[in-house]
C-alpha cells in the first residue's frame, strides 16, 4: 500500500511587506516623501504640505461650518466614560485615575480639536509630558496645523513616520519624537497616509455657491439702482471726459456708461419673465450638496408623510455617524495618549469610549411596560429610575383600598363584617333615579319582588298595579323591578 506524502510547511516571514508603496511602480516619491493622493490637492496645490489649507478655508462657509458643528457636538455632547480592558478590581482602580488625567486635560476640547479631521483628512496634536501626583501624565495636548507635517517612508518594512518640516528641511522634514505625536486620520490609505476629509466633495459646491452669490449681488445691485448713463460733446477733451467719468462713478459701485452725443445704445434683454430665481436656486442646491456630504441629510422634501419618514431616516443616519466618529476618535486616543500612559505608569491597560444612541420614545416605552405587566410581571425599582429617571419611588398603599382602581375595589374586595343585602344597593339607587315618582312605592315594590313566583308573575303584578304610568316610566320600573328580583336570586343562591 502506498504511504501519502506530504509537503513540507514553508515558514512565513515575519514583518516584511511585499507590496509596499516604495516598490509601487506608478508612486513618484523623492527622498521618501510621501504625496496625498487627493486629486483636488494635487491639481490646485501640487500635493504640498501648503495644500491643505484649501480645506481649513472652507469653513469659512457658514453652511459647512454649521454642518460641521452639528456633526461634532453630536459627539462631545455625549457623556464619556473610561473601563480597564480586563475588568478586576486593580483594573477598576486604575481606570479612575486614567479617568483623573482626562478630565484634568480637558477632555471634550481634545476630541472637537481632533474631530477637525473630518474636514482635512488629519490632524497632529502634540503631548506636553509632565509629572503630576509622581505619575507621568500628559498636561496639555496642543493641535497644530497640517502644513507642517508631511509623511516620510524610508524603510519598506515600516509604515510612514510623521515628519516636522523646519527652517532648516523644508523638504523631508525631521522625525518627532516616539510617543510625542498624536494624529487623528480619516479614511486613510495605503498610498495615502494623510487621509481622505469631507473637504473634496466640498470644495465644488462652496466655490460654486460663492459664486452663485457674487452674481445674485449683481443682480440686485443692477436692479436696485440704475445704470448712469453721461454724454459728453464730441469735441470733449481727456479733462472734460474724466470730469464726466468721476461724477458717474460717484453715483454707481458697479459700472457707468459714457458716450458721444448723437450715439444709441440699446440693451438686449433676456426673454424670462417674471421674478429671476435662478441664483437663488443654485445657492440652495449647493446647500443642500453641502448638509448632505456633511450629515447624510437628503434633499428637501415635498411635505406629507414622505417628509416625516425621510426626517426619521436623517436622525438615524445622523446617530449611525455620530456613534462611527466617536468609535474611530476613540480607537486614536485608546491606541496613542491612554496606551501610553498606562505604559508609563504601570497601569493596566484602559479604555474610553463614548455611548451615541437615539433617544428613546417614553410614551411608546410606557405603553409597552404597561402590556408586560398585564402579563404578570413587574419592573423593578431601579429600572424604573434608569428608564425614567431617578426620582421615582413606588407608591404606598393607600388606606381603604384606595390604591386599587375603583372597578376592582368594588369588584374582588373581601367581604368584611356582617353579610349585606345584594338588593339593597339598587334599592337606594331606584329611589334616587325616580324620586318624584317612585315615592311611597318602593316598599311596594320590595313586596312584590318578594312575594313574585316567577320573572313572569311578576310582570304581570307590575302590570296591573302601574299600568297607569307612561310607557318609559313603566319599562325603567319593570326594569329595576327585574334587576331587584335577579339580584334577590342571586343572593337565595349563596345562603
Amino acid at each position: 500500500m502506498a504511504t501519502k506524502t506530504t509537503k513540507p510547511l514553508t515558514k512565513p516571514e515575519l514583518d516584511t511587506e511585499v507590496a509596499n508603496r516604495l516598490r509601487d511602480p506608478f508612486e513618484t516619491n523623492y527622498l521618501g516623501v510621501l504625496r496625498t493622493n487627493d486629486p483636488l490637492l494635487l491639481d490646485k496645490g501640487n500635493g504640498g504640505a501648503q495644500s491643505f489649507e484649501l480645506y481649513r478655508d472652507l469653513k469659512r462657509d457658514g453652511k459647512v461650518f454649521s454642518g460641521l458643528q452639528k456633526r461634532t457636538l453630536a459627539v462631545i455632547g455625549k457623556p464619556w466614560q473610561v473601563e480597564p480592558v480586563k475588568k478586576d478590581e486593580a483594573g477598576t482602580k486604575d481606570a479612575e485615575i486614567v479617568t483623573q488625567m482626562l478630565k484634568q486635560l480637558n477632555f471634550d476640547t481634545l476630541c472637537a480639536e481632533l474631530l477637525d479631521a473630518l474636514l482635512v483628512g488629519f490632524v497632529p496634536t502634540e503631548i506636553v509630558w509632565t509629572i503630576r501626583d509622581n505619575m507621568v501624565a500628559a498636561s496639555r495636548v496642543i493641535k497644530r496645523a497640517q502644513r507642517r507635517f508631511v509623511y516620510v517612508q524610508e524603510d519598506e518594512n515600516a509604515a510612514p513616520a510623521l515628519h516636522l518640516l523646519t527652517r532648516s528641511n523644508l523638504l523631508q522634514g525631521e522625525a518627532v519624537p516616539e510617543r510625542k505625536f498624536m494624529v487623528h486620520r480619516v479614511n486613510p490609505e495605503d498610498d495615502n497616509p494623510y487621509g481622505t476629509g469631507l473637504g473634496l466633495q466640498l470644495y465644488w459646491p462652496v466655490f460654486f455657491k460663492r459664486k452663485g452669490i457674487l452674481s445674485w449681488n449683481k443682480l440686485n445691485d443692477r436692479f436696485g439702482s440704475p445704470t448712469p448713463w453721461g454724454k459728453y460733446p464730441k469735441n470733449a477733451g481727456p479733462q472734460e471726459k474724466g470730469t464726466l467719468f468721476d461724477a458717474l462713478k460717484a453715483m454707481s459701485n458697479d459700472g457707468v456708461i459714457m458716450t458721444p452725443e448723437g450715439m444709441n445704445i440699446e440693451l438686449l434683454e433676456s426673454k424670462l419673465t417674471g421674478s429671476i430665481t435662478t441664483q437663488q436656486s443654485l445657492c440652495e442646491y449647493m446647500d443642500d450638496w453641502i448638509m448632505e456630504v456633511i450629515l447624510g441629510q437628503s434633499p428637501r422634501g415635498k411635505g406629507g408623510g414622505a417628509m416625516a419618514a425621510a426626517s426619521k431616516e436623517r436622525e438615524d443616519v445622523r446617530v449611525e455617524l455620530s456613534q462611527a466618529d466617536s468609535d474611530l476618535l476613540s480607537e486614536t486616543i485608546n491606541s496613542t495618549l491612554l496606551a501610553w500612559f498606562c505604559d508609563y505608569n504601570g497601569l493596566a491597560p484602559c479604555r474610553v469610549y463614548r455611548v451615541i444612541k437615539k433617544d428613546e420614545d417614553l410614551k411608546a416605552a410606557s405603553e409597552t411596560d404597561k402590556n408586560v405587566a398585564g402579563m404578570g410581571f413587574e419592573m423593578s425599582i431601579e429600572g424604573v429610575k434608569a428608564k425614567y429617571g431617578e426620582y421615582w419611588e413606588k407608591a404606598a398603599p393607600k388606606p381603604d383600598g384606595q390604591n386599587a382602581p375603583a372597578s376592582q375595589a368594588s369588584s374582588f374586595a373581601e367581604p368584611t363584617g356582617a353579610p349585606t343585602d345584594p338588593t339593597q344597593g339598587q334599592t337606594d339607587a331606584l329611589m334616587q333615579y325616580g324620586r318624584p315618582v317612585w315615592d311611597g312605592i318602593a316598599a311596594q315594590l320590595q313586596a312584590m319582588v318578594d312575594s313574585a313566583d316567577s320573572l313572569a308573575q311578576l310582570q304581570k303584578d307590575l302590570a296591573q298595579a302601574y299600568g297607569g304610568l307612561e310607557s318609559d316610566q313603566l319599562v325603567k320600573l319593570m326594569a329595576a323591578a327585574f334587576a331587584l328580583a335577579e339580584l334577590k336570586g342571586m343572593d337565595d343562591a349563596t345562603v
